[in-house]
């Protein structure tokens, strides 16, 4: 099962139709408006933190629909799993906006002083990182729930985190550099990985539990 799951996800990618069964439209607007970013700011890199947030921010909310699948009914049926659905799903807008992300890194970072580039890099995509994974968790559990396009709920979702993120003075979160960098970008690594178990847990097929518990029952009543 393990080759033939492997063989089919090639197959879905190489002809395209994983591709084309996504909802580019999102992903299109967000690279879009990021490049619209760019050329309203005319090159200007000073404050590189506070546009690569408004960037990130652009970028995740295009990220929320990757789980949309107008199909989720039909495939219900087929012997391919929906954790690797949702994951080739995942891979595929990972393959999408990562490459921009990174095109957008390489214009600011170089204005940012040598000594705090690799600390500016690695915190400002921690932050991102953690809010997409927010995002694919309440989306992956909105699956669960019957809900086959999922993506609509994340753009709320992302705006109210970010809110909150925003009015916790004890604990902040959208720190510049300085003392609070480090212990900020903690609990942003924090988050992330709790989002990524929520969704690791929601991505596990619903009849995997009966499947897994089922011999044990078997064995009971006999």
């Amino acid at each position: 099962m393990t080759s033939t799951g492997a063989l089919v996800a090639r197959e879905l990618v190489r002809s395209g139709h994983l591709v084309r069964s996504m909802r580019l439209a999102p992903y299109v607007t967000s690279v879009a408006a990021v490049a619209a970013y760019l050329v309203a700011r005319l090159g200007d890199t000073r404050d590189a933190v506070g546009d690569l947030r408004v960037l990130a921010l652009l970028l995740a909310l295009g990220c929320g629909y990757a789980l949309d699948d107008s199909a989720a009914a039909t495939l219900q049926a087929s012997p391919y799993g929906l954790a690797r659905r949702l994951g080739l799903r995942i891979g595929c807008a990972a393959a999408l906006v990562v490459p921009v992300w990174a095109a957008v890194l390489a214009i600011y970072l170089p204005s940012a002083p040598a000594a705090d580039r690799w600390s500016l890099g690695l915190g400002l995509t921690t932050e991102p990182a953690a809010a997409v994974a927010v995002l694919w968790a309440v989306a992956a559990w909105a699956r669960r729930q019957g809900f086959d396009e999922p993506g609509i709920i994340t753009t709320p979702v992302l705006l109210a985190s970010l809110l909150l993120a925003a009015s916790i003075p004890r604990l902040p979160m959208l720190v510049g550099p300085g003392r609070e960098w480090t212990p900020a970008h903690l609990r942003w690594s924090g988050i992330a990985v709790a989002a990524t178990c929520a969704l690791v847990a929601a991505m596990r097929d619903p009849a995997a539990r009966l499947g897994s518990w089922g011999p044990i029952f078997r064995r009971t009543k006999s």
